[in-house]
């Protein structure tokens, strides 16, 4: 017990907004660090439950939430402030836990609101506020990031401001297949299929601001509920 108690204390602190000891993605990974260089953004849509996560290897690739679980990857990514409270207290699982400890790349929160967070994770602030980044696709880190009220829209942004070019998308479904919401067993506040058919309207939105700056966006699943941006099968691209 006192093991795990030190494992937990290594990996979170207590969010307290008087204590902000911060270390920025940028003072380690600035922008542009990726111009004109491919990167995967791994999303949780079901469609990746046979997918052969070992054909990443050596890619950059951004990993949203739980996709460490199949591989390491550059980035570990997400907005969800309770994806670090359920890691601390091992609602994914003990290993799970242990593997986010061991990770050899970046852990990133996107930090919505002010708050400290632990010493192993590197944050990029949100866009001017929570409300006013639904709505925002950024250049630079130091602006913050637009969020689309979902670390997959947050990712993207990210991606766009380290210079990422072509940026190719994997599950991101945007639908349940029939009772499975992701690839992996989900987190333990489920999304509902109503909150998932609002995620669209933000990449919609950024869509042309991201074809404006010639950055080309490849969704690899035909089958995607996102349909704003070219589509392409994964093993033409892997």
């Amino acid at each position: 017990m006192q093991e795990k108690q030190r494992s937990l204390r290594r990996l979170y602190e207590t969010i307290i907004p008087s204590r902000q000891s911060h270390k920025y993605l940028w003072d380690v990974l600035p922008d542009r660090s990726w111009a004109g260089k491919a990167c995967f953004i791994i999303g949780g849509g079901p469609s990746l439950r046979e997918f052969p996560f070992s054909r990443l290897k050596g890619k950059r690739t951004i990993g949203i939430n739980l996709a460490f679980q199949k591989f390491d990857p550059t980035i570990t990514f997400s907005m969800d402030s309770r994806f670090l409270k359920w890691m601390e207290t091992e609602q994914y699982g003990r290993e799970t836990t242990r593997k986010f400890e061991r990770l050899q790349g970046y852990r990133v929160m996107l930090m919505t609101y002010p708050a400290a967070f632990p010493p192993l994770v590197y944050i990029v602030p949100v866009h001017k506020n929570y409300t006013e980044a639904h709505w925002a696709l950024t250049e630079k880190m130091r602006q913050g990031l637009g969020h689309g009220n979902n670390s997959g829209y947050a990712a993207l942004n990210l991606a766009a401001c380290l210079g990422a070019n072509p940026i190719y998308l994997l599950g991101y479904d945007m639908k349940h297949d029939g009772d499975r919401t992701h690839w992996h067993r989900g987190h333990p506040k489920v999304q509902s299929k109503d909150q998932i058919a609002t995620f669209p309207q933000y990449f919609n939105w950024a869509a042309p601001q991201l074809l404006k700056k010639k950055i080309r966006v490849i969704n690899l699943n035909y089958e995607s509920g996102l349909t704003c941006f070219p589509k392409q099968n994964w093993s033409e691209v892997l």
